[in-house]
């Protein structure tokens, strides 16, 4: 497996020690498309209170998304933050770098780089049975029609580093309990498979939002050594399992079509709104 940029971690944590917290310190992770963002419109405007009520209490909020670097980069400014944030699944970190190297950001690639998954992508034809189609191999315009992203954003969504989504060209219905067969199967080569909102993606095995959520939680832990830190973690899709099992107060909200996912998790939070207003739903909870 291939890292970049291993002292990434350092620099934020030399500069990025929350201040003038009372009681627990707070850190919330959260994925994008469907639960941060609107899954039709890409709106976060359901989440603005959520986020609002974040930033007047200095809880740090994560972005933890399968969208790629450069998309992050561009949301993660719009919204005005500060804190590291995970892309394409856990397959990179990016720590904000107050240091003075001259670049906003340090880069943590983990897992296999983009071109060595594209080299084992032909794997999957042998573990699932219907043909698939590589994000890599659709022209922008297709991307946009399946996912109703502007063309920058289309364009975007296929500058992959570490992760490869796909789709099923033929219809076939990939549950839980087939989902863990085809990543045993994987598992020896590496790899794995998730599922977000519209495309599964190919992963490193062991570089899932779970694994990034897990070091950046390390990270703020070594900043607060002497302070209780709670997590939380807001998601809506199977590839959101990982990081919820990676927290203290994992949360749920209910896809675009009021559906919930399983998780076999216990003490799941549920909440009753969609998407972005579930988010801040979710946030509302931390102090009651």
């Amino acid at each position: 497996m291939k890292t970049a940029g291993g002292t990434a971690a350092s620099n934020f944590c030399l500069s990025r020690k929350i201040e003038g917290t009372r009681g627990p310190v707070y850190i919330v992770f959260s994925d994008l498309d469907g639960t941060l963002l609107d899954h039709h419109t890409y709106s976060h405007a359901g989440a603005q209170e959520g986020i609002d009520l974040l930033r007047e209490r200095s809880v740090p909020l994560v972005l933890v998304s399968s969208k790629t670097l450069p998309e992050m980069t561009e949301l993660h400014g719009m919204l005005g933050l500060d804190s590291p944030f995970v892309f394409e699944n856990g397959g990179g970190i990016a720590w904000p770098d107050k240091t003075k190297s001259g670049e906003p950001l340090r880069v943590e690639i983990q897992g296999f780089p983009i071109e060595e998954l594209q080299a084992k992508f032909n794997a999957l034809k042998t573990v699932i049975p219907v043909p698939v189609k590589s994000i890599l191999d659709m022209s922008v315009e297709e991307v946009m029609e399946r996912t109703g992203l502007p063309n920058k954003r289309a364009a975007l969504a296929r500058e992959r580093q570490s992760s490869i989504p796909f789709i099923l060209l033929e219809k076939h219905d990939i549950d839980l309990f087939e989902l863990g067969r085809i990543n045993i199967q994987l598992r020896e080569q590496g790899l794995g498979i998730t599922r977000g909102g519209r495309f599964f993606h190919l992963i490193s095995r062991d570089s899932t939002k779970g694994s990034a959520v897990r070091k950046i939680i390390s990270t703020y832990t070594l900043l607060h050594e002497k302070e209780d830190i709670v997590t939380m973690a807001v998601g809506d899709s199977e590839n959101d399992i990982p990081m919820l099992k990676e927290v203290d107060r994992p949360c749920l909200v209910r896809k675009h079509d009021g559906s919930i996912i399983q998780t076999g998790l216990p003490d799941v939070c549920i909440t009753k709104s969609i998407g972005p207003a579930g988010f801040t739903e979710a946030v509302k909870t931390l102090w009651i």
